[in-house]
């Protein structure tokens, strides 16, 4: 048995160091995806449609579709927003914020 071993060491190391690699980049994939997330509170007069003229574009998501993508991912019965809601909207890599919570009138 210590005879297989020997002989096969490279492989057996080779199989584990994959198998190590393969499970960094799940993890490291699945932190990246979520990343692109930003939580906004809405303000007075805010609507999903500026919100998707602002957000949008980043994307290549049309207002519409990015309208229907906020109302799927957030769980909203309506496009209609009010003023106090919080929203996960998708942002661009290039937005870095601190603390992942924005607010909606500070991208006027």
């Amino acid at each position: 048995m210590s005879k297989l071993i020997e002989k096969y060491s490279f492989v057996i190391l080779f199989i584990f160091i994959t198998f190590v690699f393969g499970l960094y980049l799940t993890f490291s994939t699945t932190e990246d995806s979520e990343s692109g997330l930003v939580e906004i509170k809405v303000q007075q007069g805010d609507t999903l449609w500026e919100l998707s003229q602002e957000y949008g574009e980043a994307f290549a998501l049309s207002e519409k579709e990015f309208i229907e993508w906020v109302t799927t991912e957030n769980n909203l019965t309506s496009h209609i927003i009010k003023e106090g809601d919080t929203l996960v909207l998708p942002v661009s890599d290039e937005d870095n914020y601190e603390d992942g919570i924005i607010l909606a009138s500070d991208n006027e």
